[in-house]
């Protein structure tokens, strides 16, 4: 029994010591969490001066300008009353010179570079207007040489193609001012038999006719096509221009294939093929063609 006392005490003892050891340990933890908040606000408050420290030297460093070294330290006091009344003295020059524009150098530089980006750009375009130029010179005169060669083409065989549908006469195409022969004007005067020359716009109507299909064919010698559409152009002839005009084009038909729109009966009898619309019964259309070659 005594031992079991004297355990129970020592039990009680070591319960004592052990609920202080937790006070303690409780206290310490306690302690540890409000040194640890402190120490953070601690480093807050540094960051926090550390930052208002960096713009105050920013400033320093936009009032003094660019370049311009900051101080290891401090001026003697003595110096303090002396600087700031320089201080007070430069912001009174500056109060006088008025609002200054801070950005007049950056916006100087970005307009110097525009302007040499423009200046180059510039000399780049007239470089190009001159090539342009001398490419214009040389297209105007092949065009020119290929157009007067071309002319003279045409207008002989103008003048041999009139002779054949007017039985005779001369026939001459020229330029009314041949110095500038891509922006001068084309005049054509011939000499039907038995009159003078004269412009083809003094001529009959049946003259004129003839002579515009007379040239429409001198340009088919020269520059051959395919086919031709021709639309009633022996509507204003007589018989023996009709007979001429026929006969002209059957000997071109052998490279060229002639569409004629007509209701001339010597026309049709030069055709190889006819077609014609006929109404057999009233209202009621129908198209019909005759082949007249061998």
């Amino acid at each position: 029994r005594q031992e079991v006392t004297r355990a129970g005490v020592e039990v009680e003892t070591r319960r004592t010591a052990a609920a202080a050891a937790e006070r303690a340990a409780a206290d310490c933890r306690e302690h540890h969490l409000a040194a640890r908040e402190h120490l953070h606000a601690a480093r807050l408050a540094c960051v926090e001066i550390q930052g208002t420290l960096d713009h105050l030297h920013e400033t320093i460093a936009a009032s003094l300008g660019e370049g311009a070294a900051l101080p290891e330290e401090l001026p003697p006091p003595e110096r303090r009353s002396e600087l700031e009344a320089r201080e007070r003295e430069l912001l009174r020059e500056l109060e006088e010179l008025g609002p200054v524009n801070e950005l007049a150098v950056a916006e100087r530089d970005e307009l110097e570079t525009r302007h040499t980006f423009l200046t180059e750009q510039r000399r780049d375009l007239e470089r190009s207007l001159a090539s342009l130029a001398d490419t214009v010179g040389e297209l105007d005169a092949t065009c020119a040489t290929r157009f007067v060669a071309t002319l003279q083409e045409v207008a002989a065989a103008f003048a041999a193609v009139f002779a054949e549908l007017f039985g005779g006469g001369e026939a001459q195409v020229e330029l009314s001012d041949p110095e500038q022969p891509l922006d001068s004007g084309v005049e054509i005067r011939v000499r039907p038999p038995g009159k003078h020359t004269q412009s083809v716009l003094l001529l009959s109507g049946g003259e004129k006719a003839l002579a515009a299909v007379a040239l429409l064919i001198a340009l088919f010698r020269v520059r051959p096509a395919p086919f031709c559409v021709l639309d009633e152009v022996d509507a204003p002839l007589d018989d023996a221009n009709v007979e001429r005009l026929c006969r002209l084009l059957r000997d071109m038909s052998r490279d060229t294939q002639f569409l004629l729109i007509t209701h001339n009966r010597r026309t049709m009898a030069y055709a190889d093929v006819l077609y014609g619309v006929t109404m057999e019964e009233p209202g009621v259309s129908r198209l019909v063609s005759v082949r007249l070659e061998a």
